[in-house]
């Protein structure tokens, strides 16, 4: 970046900064965008009743993990140490040392637990949407005699919201079966050799560069940087001459993930005898500033983990698996008479493919220009912590069974014609996914390793 164009953002920084929250502001005015660490909020699910002689008996349920711990504190560390080299050489303007402070205090919380397991309100969220599930449906999953399968990845949260979730249910089953380490269906993004190449090389990061070129994002980067350090200091940063931080969204975003944590600390911070306004990073921020660095850092999981550019893109294909899944153990279930639910916990990287080769509103539609990706997904509704997508069905005395979709315990609709919403007929259903699954070579019953490795 040359020095004109660091001397334009400069300028444009300031007066940016003048059109937002006042910099010294010890109160945020807002509601801070948190992105895939959004704490849950249930939704209502319908009053509709189930056409006559329908009664609930199965649900097919996958849910990502409640509210976490950070997965490690390394990336807290460098900009605590960065900071703190700021503040030893006077770098620091008044609203960087409380910046720094703040970081300090949620490194000292995280350095307290475990990295990546649930925090109080992840367990919480868990615990309630059981007791919900359970409420709603005691018929199908409290009784003595209704069968429980619960399946999770291997990491300590989902096993922990897994936990968590039988609490809140409240079941009196004897016929419970755990298995705590499914990779295949619910860790299929990690198992696919040319998905994590998409990961790595997509060519969704020339969609991602360009947001992160545009006027908006890098005159916050600037405004936030000119804001908590002293203009040489900033204009190092701002020039990209620091190892650590390469770039001003390199420091901002940061910044931007620190601040995301600590909503979901508050019981931890409490506990550490701190208040929640004293690690409130959102608080050194204008609205506008924390939505720029929001949109940037959503975009990247609506690129790798949604519809992103091609609804028929691996990062759409590889959740086939899981599809699948749903339809086996659905027929399972189906054949066997049993009451009960399918329970499955694992991860964001499950959920919104997930969704997304469903077809679920809201969670399924590609975007040609990436500026416009916040106008059909967002990260906080689709996956964040603890959303989950529930398959009720009911069945009839004749044989007949009908499909309620619920994504964070709200009816959805389906891509799937019905005149009874929010029931689908379950015949209808399950003839569409299967032929998409047929479509994308991911029949039922292959080898779901197989199809992993080879997909392209």
């Amino acid at each position: 970046m040359n020095r004109t164009v660091i001397a334009s953002l400069a300028i444009s920084a300031w007066i940016f900064t003048a059109s937002c929250i006042t910099a010294s502001a010890q109160v945020r005015t807002y509601d801070p965008p948190l992105g895939t660490k959004t704490l849950y909020v249930s939704g209502k699910d319908t009053d509709a009743p189930a056409p006559a002689g329908y009664a609930p008996f199965f649900i097919n349920y996958i849910g990502r993990h409640g509210a976490r711990h950070a997965t490690g504190t390394t990336e807290l560390v460098k900009l605590d140490n960065f900071l703190q080299e700021a503040a030893t050489t006077g770098g620091l303007l008044p609203d960087g040392q409380r910046l720094h402070r703040m970081v300090d205090i949620l490194l000292q919380i995280e350095n307290k637990y475990p990295s990546g397991r649930l925090t109080a309100i992840g367990e919480a969220e868990q615990f309630r949407i059981g007791k919900d599930m359970g409420q709603a449906y005691p018929e199908v999953v409290r009784q003595s005699d209704d069968c429980l399968q619960v399946m999770s990845t291997p990491e300590a949260r989902t096993v922990q919201s897994a936990e968590q979730f039988l609490k809140g249910l409240a079941s009196a089953s004897q016929c419970i079966t755990r298995t705590p380490d499914d990779s295949i269906r619910l860790r299929f993004f990690s198992l696919s050799p040319a998905y994590k190449d998409f990961e790595k090389k997509g060519a969704w990061k020339q969609a991602q560069a360009r947001l992160e070129s545009a006027d908006s994002y890098q005159s916050a980067n600037a405004a936030i940087v000119h804001r908590l350090f002293d203009s040489a200091w900033a204009t190092k940063i701002l020039q990209g001459q620091f190892y650590d931080f390469k770039t001003p969204g390199g420091f901002t975003m940061a910044i931007y993930a620190a601040a995301v944590i600590a909503p979901g600390l508050k019981e931890e911070l409490h506990n550490a005898g701190y208040q929640p306004e004293e690690a409130d990073i959102f608080s050194l921020l204008s609205s506008q500033e924390a939505a720029a660095l929001d949109f940037v850092d959503a975009a990247r999981d609506f690129f790798v983990k949604g519809p992103g550019l091609d609804t028929e893109g691996i990062q759409v294909r590889v959740a086939a698996p899981l599809l699948a899944d749903f339809i086996e153990s659905t027929d399972q279930w189906l054949a066997g008479g049993k009451k009960g639910a399918d329970l499955r916990f694992a991860h964001a990287e499950t959920i919104a493919p997930f969704a997304a080769i469903m077809g679920c509103e809201g969670a399924d539609i590609p975007v040609t220009d990436p500026f416009h990706y916040a106008d059909v997904w967002r990260s906080d509704r689709v996956i964040g912590y603890s959303a989950n997508i529930q398959w009720v069905f009911y069945r009839h005395g004749s044989g007949a069974y009908l499909l309620k979709v619920l994504y964070n315990e709200r009816p959805i609709h389906l891509p799937i014609t019905t005149t009874q919403y929010p029931y689908y007929s379950w015949k209808d259903v399950r003839e569409y996914y299967l032929h998409k699954l047929h479509t994308l070579d991911a029949d039922p019953g292959r080898d779901m390793y197989g199809y992993l490795k080879m997909l392209r």
